[in-house]
């Protein structure tokens, strides 16, 4: 794929609404003119990520100012770089490249981001949901790569940064985009949505994540179904049927919305589903070939479900989408499987919110051929008031399986455990790793799983040294 940049510098300054200031213009008119028609490819936000030609985007911060790094960013290669109005005159005497003055440069940053995606002309995809929206929007990718190629989402780079930072990498070759948003409080799906413009969108449910900020479920789905709101008529609206209150938070809506998942309302729907423990799942969409998924866990196959949803809307060549969706294997931290001493472990570190935490439970409790099952749980964040009773559900929702707890919200868990439940509850977590690391053998399955912030991956790394 080639780096024909899509933004000179002229259009630059103009699109993020901006000054150019170019601090050696060369005399000769040729050269001038080449310099003004010369253009970045990219955007990033960290020094150590810029690339030859890219967009440096100095953001203001608690701690440091992006600012102080221009020069880093233009020793590394930037071919231009945002800079606030008010910083310039600190700053002017450096020696460095092409500079764009903004009042914001957040908002630079976005203006820019919109424009170019409005003059790219291509097919974007946005992927929201409260879980499993980075695995959703992955494997979408995936299937679309099956016709052209795709600019996707990298991460978790999914905010108001984020997005704008994805599209600022598009180029003439891609053909599709599969654009990840996030939220955490309401309005910023819509504010997201306007700045990609989704020419559809897949949501993949609405469970209990952010309830901190939003105050009641149903705010919640109506918050990701604002995604489909945003869309023009009868754009497609891939909506998970297995969430109710996504559902009718879509109803009304003038796109076109096309329901996924295992719900016997689906309009796309998996049949004849088997779960294959560490060998993923099968099962069968009608239309498609019988799929062998990768991925660990039956919620992963509401998610390859919705993939063959977007293949089906846009009749990609059903063979390839299936092979792609097989060919697909776990991203690190959710639902990874690494063997310790003999033991399998199910490494979920990287999220959890009540919803995924009932869907790695239930993959736990029905796992073959365990003779032995431990779920490990760490906190889930951004719970608010509700914290306490959210983790005391999950903790009822334990099924024939040992329940080993750490964390702030440890005597929850414990609370909620149903009786015949063996519940362990430690003080931190070299404590529950020690403990956990003699009890492992082959045949023992064990979950561990937390919201990203509790670090579970620490007792990951402690078993991994001593064994």
């Amino acid at each position: 794929m080639s780096t024909t940049p899509l933004v000179t510098l002229v259009q630059l300054a103009q699109w993020a609404g901006g000054d150019l200031v170019v601090r050696e213009v060369p005399s000769d008119p040729l050269a001038r003119e080449q310099l003004l028609k010369s253009g970045i490819t990219g955007a990033t936000l960290d020094t150590r990520a810029v690339q030859a030609g890219m967009l440096f985007v100095p953001l203001p911060g608690s701690r440091t100012d992006g600012h102080a790094f221009l020069d880093e960013a233009f020793d590394r290669g930037a071919g231009a770089a945002l800079c606030s109005r008010t910083v310039y005159p600190q700053i002017q005497h450096l020696p460095l490249g092409p500079l764009v003055l903004v009042e914001d440069v957040t908002a630079g940053l976005q203006r820019l981001a919109s424009k170019l995606r409005e003059l790219w002309g291509g097919w974007v995809i946005g992927v929201t949901g409260s879980a499993g929206k980075t695995t959703t929007k992955e494997l979408v990718s995936a299937v679309l790569a099956t016709a052209g190629p795709v600019l996707r989402t990298q991460g978790n780079l999914n905010n108001h940064w984020g997005v704008p930072l994805t599209l600022m990498g598009l180029l003439p070759e891609h053909q599709r985009a599969v654009i990840e948003m996030g939220m955490n409080h309401a309005g910023e799906i819509a504010a997201l949505a306007a700045i990609a413009q989704p020419d559809a969108c897949i949501i993949t449910n609405a469970g209990s994540a952010h309830l901190e900020n939003l105050g009641s479920l149903e705010a919640i789905a109506r918050e990701k179904a604002s995604l489909a709101w945003a869309l023009k008529k009868g754009s497609p609206a891939f909506v998970c049927a297995d969430s109710p209150l996504l559902v009718t938070a879509v109803r009304g809506c003038a796109a076109e919305v096309v329901t996924y998942g295992l719900d016997a309302a689906a309009s796309v729907r998996a049949v004849s589903v088997e779960d294959l423990g560490d060998e993923g799942a099968r099962f069968t969409v009608p239309g498609f070939r019988p799929v062998h998924l990768k991925l660990i866990g039956l919620h992963q196959v509401v998610n390859a479900v919705g993939a063959l949803a977007v293949a089906r809307q846009l009749r990609l060549d059903p063979e390839a989408a299936v092979t792609a969706l097989e060919a697909h294997r776990p991203l690190k931290g959710r639902m990874e499987i690494q063997h310790v001493a003999g033991a399998t472990l199910l490494v979920d570190y990287y999220n959890a919110n009540p919803d995924s935490m009932r869907a790695a439970l239930a993959t736990l409790a029905g796992w073959p051929r365990a003779t032995r099952r431990i779920a490990v749980l760490g906190d889930m964040r951004e719970l608010g008031g509700t914290a306490a009773a959210l983790h005391r559900a999950v903790g009822e929702a334990v099924r024939n399986a040992e329940l080993w707890v750490v964390g702030q919200h440890a005597d929850d868990y414990a609370a909620g455990a149903t009786a015949g439940i063996e519940v362990q509850k430690f003080p931190d977590k070299p404590a529950l790793a020690a403990a956990l690391s003699g009890q492992l053998q082959p045949g023992t399955i064990v979950l561990l799983k937390a919201s990203r912030g509790a670090a579970l991956e620490d007792v990951l790394a402690a078993l991994t040294v001593q064994h």
